[in-house]
C-alpha cells in the first residue's frame, strides 16, 4: 500500500461530524462556541465537544479543535482554560492563528500538539520554520502555493504540511483580509466574516467610470470558483503533503458526507496503486455543491479561470434545456441530458430577472406521471417565471443523492472496525473474553457464572462466534475468534451477551484515550508564568511621527513637513510606471533621509514567496552599514530571515495581526525590536497594551488602509485577458482602478509589480483629533500610510500631524475638526479605535 495523505473533514455540527466519520474521514476539525474562525456555524458546546472527541476516537478518527482567531488580552485567560479543557477532553491537536495564543499554549500546555492555521498566512519556508521553532507541529499552508512551492516547503522544513483540497476559496490571502472588518465591523480574523467578496462589483477607473460591463462579464468580480483537487491527489501525495483538507464548516452534513465519501474512495485507490476518478464521481462532487470548479493555484496563477463572475453561489449541474413554456399553465417542457426525479431542485437560467428556482413536485413524461425520467427524455414540470425556449436548466439538488448522504448519519454505523475475540473456557471457571483491534487496544470481561457440564447444547467456538459477533449498531465487527473452549460446557447466553457488551465497552474506552487531567496547581503556575506582565521596554524621549511613502518626491515632502521616520519600499504599484520615480534608487532615498537627520526604515511586502524573500534579503545585505535605521517585516518568513541576516533593528508590521501583549512578547523573544499594532484594536486596548509592552509600539493614525491582497488580479483578468494559459497584457501600467459596490462606493484597486492585487478602503483613516489620547496611551510612534499618495498630499497631511503632535506633546492640544475634514474631503473613518470588532 502506498502512503496517502490524511483526509481531514469539516464538522460544523453533530450531524456533520457523524457524516465525516461514517464516510471515511481520517480526522475532523471542529470548533467550540468561541475563539474559532467559523463562529457563525452551529459549532459545539463544551459538553458536545467532549462527546464529539470521544465519538471520533472510538471510531479511529482524530480531532483537531479550531482556536484560530486573534484574541484580545482580556480573553487570554479564558482561552488558556479552553485549551486546557480541549486537552483534557482528548483533542489530538489545536489549530491556532494568534501568535500570542501560540506562545501561551506552549507555556501552559506543552503537552498539546499545535497546528498553524492558514490564517497565519504561512506561504514561505522561513515562515514555516519560525512557527515550527515556536512549537507548531503542522502548517496549514496558504491556499496560494503551487505544487512545486508546497513540495519545496515540505522538503525545506520537515514539518507536517496540510493543504486545502476541496471547497470554497477565499479571494484574499487568509489572515490578511480586513474587508468585512473595516466595512461592517465583522472581522474575519475574529471568525465573523460577512463575505463582502461574494457581492457584486463593477470595475471602474479611478473616477468611477465603468471600464467593464457587468452584464457582459458578470458582476461577481471577487467570487472564486470552488476548489477541486480530486484529480490531482497522486501529485499532492508525491509532493509530501501530509493532510488534505475539505473546507466546509458552514456546509450541511449532506455536503460533508458526499465529499468525504468520494475523496475516501479516491485515496483508497491511490493507496492501492490504481488511481482513477470516475465520471459519475466528478458529477457527484459537482451536484452536491459547486460554484464551478478550479484547481486553485496548484499549477500557477489561473487568472479569470479561477473565478465565478456570474454567480457567487451553488450553480448545480446542467440537466437540460427548455423546449417550450406554457405561460398560462406555468409548465416548462425540458429536454433532459441527465436523469431527473421528483423531489429534485432545479433552476432555470433565464435572460431576464436572474434565476428561476423550482422543486420538481410532478414529473410528466409522454402525458403520464412518473417518479423519475432518464437522460434523453422530454419532461414537463411546473415553474413560474420569465422562462423561454432555449433557457438552460440546472439541477441544484438531487433528492436521491441527499437521501444517500442522510442515510450515512442517521445513527447507523457504516464504518466498522475489525476486532479479534479471544476466549478461554474451562469447567469450573468463568468465561474470559478479550477483544482487540489491529492497533493493539483491547478490552476484557469475565462472566459471573462458572462453566458447568452442558445438559443439552454445549458451547463451541462456532456458537460463541455467533453470540460474540452480534455487535449490532456498534462501530465494531468480529473478523476472527480464537481461544480454548473445553468440551461439553455451558454458560448462560445472557452472560455471554453481557461479557461481550462489557468487553466492547472497555475497548471503546481505551480507544477514546482521554489523557490524565492536568493538576490544577501545575496549570495555575504555568498560567501565572505565561500571563505575567512583561517588563516594559525602553521608550524614546518623545513620540515619533512616521510616514510611509511611495516615491522619492513624497519622501522629501514628508521630511520637509516634519516626519521623524520614513518608511519606503514594500510593494511597487504599477500605476506609478508613468511617474518615473516609483522604483528609483532606494539607496539614494536612504542617504537623503539620513542626511536630514531622520530615520529611514525599509518596508517589505506582506506576501513574499521564497524567491521574493531571497531578493529582499539580498538587498538588505548589499545595503551599506548605516544606510538603514531598520527594516519592517511584512510576514513571518521575512521576520525570521531578516532577524537572522539584517544588521539593523527589525520591526513587525501590522500585517502580522499583533492584537495582544502575548503576541508582542512572542515577537520580542524572536528578536523583533518593535511592532506595529493591528488596526482592529480599539483605543482602550491600545492604551492597555502600550503601558505594559516589552517592545515599542506603533499605531496607524492616517491613510487608506488595505482591505485585502490577492494572487488574483481583477484588472489583469477582466481587462488584461489573464487566464490559466493566457498572459496578461498589463493594462494596469500607469493607470488607477477601483471597484464600485452596489451603493456606489469606490474601493481603490492597485496591482503591484508582482501582479498581486491590493484593494484599499474607500475611506481614509483620520485620527488627528485624537493624537493627545494616543500620546497619553504611551505608544512609541504614529504612522501615516501614504504610499499611494503624491508629494502634495504627503506634505499637507504630514504637516497637519506634525503640528497636532507637537501641540499634544506640549500639553496644548488644539481643535482640528475642520482640518480633518479638509484632509479627507469630509469623508473619513476612525477605523476600529472606537467601535472595535465582533
Amino acid at each position: 500500500m502506498k502512503r496517502v495523505p490524511e483526509l481531514l473533514a469539516p464538522a460544523g455540527d453533530w450531524d456533520a461530524l457523524v457524516a465525516a466519520v461514517q464516510n471515511g474521514a481520517d480526522a475532523v476539525y471542529l470548533g467550540g462556541k468561541g475563539f474559532n474562525a467559523r463562529r457563525q456555524a452551529p459549532n459545539f458546546t463544551a459538553r458536545a465537544l467532549a462527546e464529539a472527541i470521544e465519538y471520533a476516537h472510538v471510531r479511529g478518527v482524530r480531532v483537531y479543535v479550531t482556536v484560530n482567531t486573534i484574541i484580545a488580552d482580556e480573553e487570554m485567560e479564558e482561552a488558556a482554560r479552553f485549551l486546557r479543557f480541549v486537552y483534557e477532553a482528548g483533542a489530538d491537536a489545536v489549530i491556532v492563528q494568534d501568535l500570542g495564543l501560540l506562545r501561551l499554549a506552549r507555556i501552559v500546555l506543552p503537552e498539546l500538539p499545535l497546528h498553524a492555521s492558514t490564517q497565519m498566512t504561512v506561504h514561505n519556508t522561513a515562515g514555516a520554520l519560525l512557527v515550527g521553532e515556536a512549537g507548531v507541529r503542522r502548517i496549514v499552508l496558504a491556499r496560494e502555493l503551487s505544487l512545486r512551492e508546497i513540495e519545496a516547503l515540505k522538503k525545506g522544513t520537515g514539518l507536517e504540511v496540510e493543504v486545502f483540497a476541496h471547497g470554497a476559496l477565499c479571494i484574499c490571502y487568509s489572515g490578511q483580509c480586513l474587508m468585512s472588518s473595516l466595512i461592517g465591523g465583522r472581522s474575519g480574523n475574529r471568525g465573523m466574516c460577512a463575505q463582502p467578496c461574494r457581492l457584486p462589483y463593477t470595475l471602474c477607473d479611478a473616477g468611477g467610470r465603468a471600464v467593464a460591463k457587468p452584464e457582459e462579464i458578470g458582476a461577481f468580480l471577487l467570487s472564486p470558483r470552488d476548489l477541486n483537487l480530486s484529480h490531482h491527489l497522486p501529485a499532492l501525495a508525491a509532493a509530501g503533503v501530509d493532510a488534505l483538507k475539505i473546507e466546509g464548516r458552514m456546509k450541511r452534513a449532506e455536503y460533508v458526507a458526499t465529499v468525504v465519501r468520494i475523496y475516501r474512495r479516491l485515496l483508497d485507490r491511490l493507496a492501492a496503486g490504481r488511481f482513477f476518478v470516475l465520471p459519475e464521481e466528478s458529477l457527484t462532487l459537482a451536484q452536491i455543491f459547486n460554484r464551478g470548479f478550479s484547481s486553485g493555484y496548484l499549477f500557477g496563477r489561473p487568472g479569470r479561470d479561477l473565478m465565478s463572475y456570474r454567480r457567487p453561489n451553488n450553480r448545480g449541474v446542467p440537466v437540460g434545456r427548455v423546449l417550450a413554456y406554457d405561460r398560462q399553465r406555468e409548465i416548462a417542457t425540458i429536454k433532459l441530458n441527465l436523469p431527473l426525479r421528483v423531489g429534485d431542485g432545479i433552476e432555470f437560467w433565464v435572460s431576464e430577472g436572474g434565476r428561476v428556482g423550482a422543486e420538481v413536485r410532478r414529473l410528466l413524461v409522454d402525458g403520464g406521471e412518473m417518479d423519475a425520467a432518464p437522460a434523453g427524455a422530454v419532461v414537463k414540470v411546473a415553474a413560474a417565471g420569465k422562462i423561454r425556449p432555449g433557457d438552460r436548466v440546472f439541477k441544484t439538488a438531487d433528492a436521491a443523492l441527499l437521501r444517500e448522504a442522510q442515510a450515512s448519519f442517521n445513527g447507523q454505523e457504516i464504518r466498522k472496525i475489525p476486532v479479534v475475540f479471544r476466549v478461554h473456557l474451562r469447567e469450573g471457571e468463568p468465561l474470559r473474553v478479550t477483544v482487540a483491534d489491529a492497533a493493539g487496544h483491547s478490552g476484557a470481561a469475565t462472566t459471573q457464572s462458572l462453566a458447568v457440564r452442558a445438559e443439552k447444547r454445549p458451547l463451541t467456538l462456532e456458537l460463541l462466534r455467533e453470540q460474540l459477533g452480534r455487535l449490532g449498531n456498534t462501530p465494531f465487527e468480529l473478523v476472527e475468534l480464537a481461544g480454548e473452549v473445553g468440551e461439553g460446557l455451558f454458560i448462560p447466553v445472557s452472560e455471554i451477551n453481557a461479557v461481550r457488551r462489557e468487553a466492547i465497552t472497555a475497548l471503546a474506552q481505551v480507544r477514546a484515550r482521554v489523557p490524565q487531567p492536568l493538576a490544577e496547581g501545575l496549570f495555575a503556575a504555568r498560567l501565572k508564568d505565561a500571563v505575567r506582565a512583561p517588563n516594559p521596554g525602553a521608550r524614546g524621549a518623545t513620540v515619533y511621527l512616521a510616514v510611509s511613502c511611495g516615491t522619492p518626491a513624497a519622501v522629501k515632502a514628508a521630511v520637509a513637513a516634519g516626519a521623524d521616520r520614513i518608511y519606503f519600499g514594500g510593494e511597487e504599484f504599477r500605476f506609478r510606471a508613468a511617474d518615473g520615480d516609483g522604483g528609483a534608487g532606494l539607496a539614494a532615498v536612504a542617504d537623503y533621509v539620513r542626511a536630514q537627520g531622520r530615520e529611514f526604515f525599509l518596508l517589505t511586502p506582506r506576501v513574499a514567496k521564497d524567491a521574493e524573500l531571497a531578493a529582499a534579503l539580498a538587498f538588505c545585505q548589499r545595503t551599506p552599514a548605516g544606510a538603514l535605521s531598520g527594516v519592517v517585516a511584512g510576514n513571518l518568513g521575512l521576520l525570521r530571515a531578516l532577524i537572522e541576516a539584517a544588521r539593523v533593528p527589525v520591526w513587525a508590521d501590522y500585517y502580522l495581526n499583533v492584537f495582544n501583549l502575548q503576541a508582542v512578547t512572542f515577537l520580542q523573544e524572536r528578536g523583533a525590536k518593535g511592532a506595529v499594532l493591528s488596526p482592529e484594536l480599539t483605543l482602550r486596548q491600545v492604551e492597555a497594551m502600550a503601558g505594559r509592552s516589552p517592545l515599542p509600539l506603533e499605531v496607524l493614525v492616517h491613510g487608506r488602509l488595505p482591505l485585502m491582497v490577492s494572487e488574483y488580479c481583477v484588472v489583469g483578468a477582466v481587462l488584461g485577458g489573464m487566464g490559466a494559459n493566457r498572459a496578461c497584457s498589463v493594462p494596469c501600467r500607469g493607470r488607477r482602478f477601483a471597484l464600485r459596490d452596489r451603493l456606489g462606493v469606490l474601493f481603490p484597486v492597485y496591482p503591484d509589480t508582482a501582479c498581486r492585487m491590493h484593494i484599499f478602503n474607500s475611506q481614509e483613516l483620520v485620527m488627528l483629533r485624537f493624537l493627545p489620547a494616543l500620546v497619553r496611551a504611551g505608544v512609541a510612534g504614529l504612522r501615516i500610510e501614504a504610499r499611494l499618495e503624491d508629494a502634495a498630499y504627503v506634505s499637507r497631511v504630514t504637516r497637519a500631524y506634525r503640528q497636532a503632535l507637537d501641540a499634544a506633546l506640549g500639553g496644548a492640544p488644539q481643535a482640528y475638526e475642520k482640518i480633518e475634514e479638509e484632509l479627507a474631503g469630509g469623508d473619513f473613518t476612525r477605523g476600529h479605535y472606537f467601535r472595535g470588532v465582533v
